[in-house]
């Protein structure tokens, strides 16, 4: 954290040096900067967005800059040195290896986008939008349950997920590294990949999710598409297929599109099973895709010659679709109760699971994490099922979240 903030320091120096090598000056001009610095301070204090911390890497380097100075002056700095966040900080020590050789070759997550598990006829729903992951919810290998999201939007969710965040204002967690999985999987011999189907201008979270430690990463860019532009999931076939799962260790991470607004922008005609005369059914047109995509991905790991391999399935949050009104961010439960899925062949593994999961009605995206950092050969305690967080719109969770014990949601407040 303390390293860009340096260089954003110094190159602001840099900018306020200016004035004593001009030869004519205008006072105006030096307003109109001075303004600017006051009003993106001013205007940090007060976020509730996280644009400050990860500015999108089609930034130029001055309005990079020009927000990560801001976020510091303005939200870390104060909030730091007058302790003015209503939240306890999140820590948690980096784990110690273990002397157990029971950890899986290759680890395959897919990351999904905006499912809700409201939507899945397995846990309840009319439609059968999921008929692939239904069929393995009785599989003695599998684990199949609705879980609570780490967070209610993708800038929170996926770096409290891939930190193992188990509650709100998990950021210096976050810059410490200490439980990041790709850094801990590299620790451990895994070679680490992150291939994205969503645009890489959406994607400014990279170095909250831990960039450094991801040792392939592919998003549409590399793609031929635009910065701009998402791409299927389809395309992310081919890359994960390409990889030659039989020599070293992997942990790789399929990112999807999936479910996101608009809904089933990026669908072929065929795969609009259910029609498209409203939200509902456009939305349940990806999920069905998703489904497709799940069993693509597992029966190419079904094929493998050992059975020395873990794949899970999450989505990052859910979404509220109704024929009344579709939304996303709210306290309604669809937007953060998501599917969970948990597969393996590999007998230590699937102790592992059936002793996290077991009693379980609804798991957490913390036991997912958990799990998964465990898995790698960690002295990880894994979260249980009785008590977990849903981070609100900011990762400081200074806007709120929800803590949810043993079924029941309450409203946290910063006090």
């Amino acid at each position: 954290m303390w390293l860009p903030a340096l260089w954003g320091l110094a190159e602001s120096a840099l900018f306020f040096s200016l004035s004593k090598f001009r030869r004519q000056t205008h006072r105006a001009a030096d307003w109109v900067f001075f303004l600017a610095i006051a009003l993106i301070i001013g205007r940090s204090f007060k976020t509730t967005q996280e644009h400050g911390i990860s500015p999108k890497p089609t930034y130029s380097r001055i309005k990079a800059n020009y927000f990560s100075f801001g976020y510091f002056a303005g939200r870390i700095l104060p909030y730091q040195i007058f302790h003015l966040s209503k939240v306890p900080v999140y820590s948690h020590p980096a784990p110690a290896k273990t002397a157990s050789a029971d950890s899986p070759q290759n680890i395959i997550l897919i990351m999904g986008e905006s499912e809700s598990a409201a939507h899945l006829k397995m846990f309840g729903y009319e439609r059968d939008t999921s008929p692939f992951v239904g069929s393995l919810k009785n599989q003695p290998s599998a684990i199949v349950l609705p879980a609570y999201s780490a967070g209610m939007m993708t800038a929170v969710s996926l770096p409290s997920f891939f930190n193992a965040i188990a509650h709100a204002n998990g950021f210096e967690q976050i810059s410490s590294g200490k439980t990041n999985m790709f850094r801990l999987a590299k620790e451990q011999g895994y070679q680490t990949y992150f291939y994205s189907a969503q645009a890489s201008n959406e994607m400014a979270i990279f170095n909250l999710i831990g960039q450094r430690w991801i040792d392939h990463l592919v998003q549409p860019t590399q793609m031929g598409y635009s910065g701009s532009q998402n791409m299927p999931d389809d395309k992310l076939i081919p890359l994960f297929e390409q990889i030659d799962l039989t020599q070293g260790k992997h942990f790789i991470v399929l990112h999807q599109r999936a479910s996101h607004i608009p809904y089933g922008a990026l669908l072929a005609p065929q795969d609009n099973v259910f029609g498209t005369n409203t939200a509902v059914d456009k939305y349940d047109n990806t999920i069905r895709k998703t489904d497709q995509f799940i069993q693509s991905v597992l029966t190419r790991l079904q094929r493998q010659p050992e059975n020395n391999w873990l794949f899970a399935y999450t989505s990052d949050h859910g979404q509220y679709v109704h024929h009344d009104a579709y939304n996303q961010g709210t306290n309604h439960p669809d937007n953060y109760t998501v599917p969970l899925v948990l597969y393996s062949p590999h007998p230590p593994t699937q102790q592992l699971a059936q002793r996290t999961f077991a009693l379980c009605a609804t798991a957490y995206h913390q036991q997912l994490a958990t799990l998964l950092v465990h898995s790698m050969g960690y002295d990880m305690p894994v979260s249980g099922c009785t008590e977990g967080y849903v981070t609100g719109n900011l990762l400081t969770g200074d806007v709120g979240s929800l803590k949810i014990e043993r079924g029941k949601v309450q409203f946290v407040a910063p006090k």
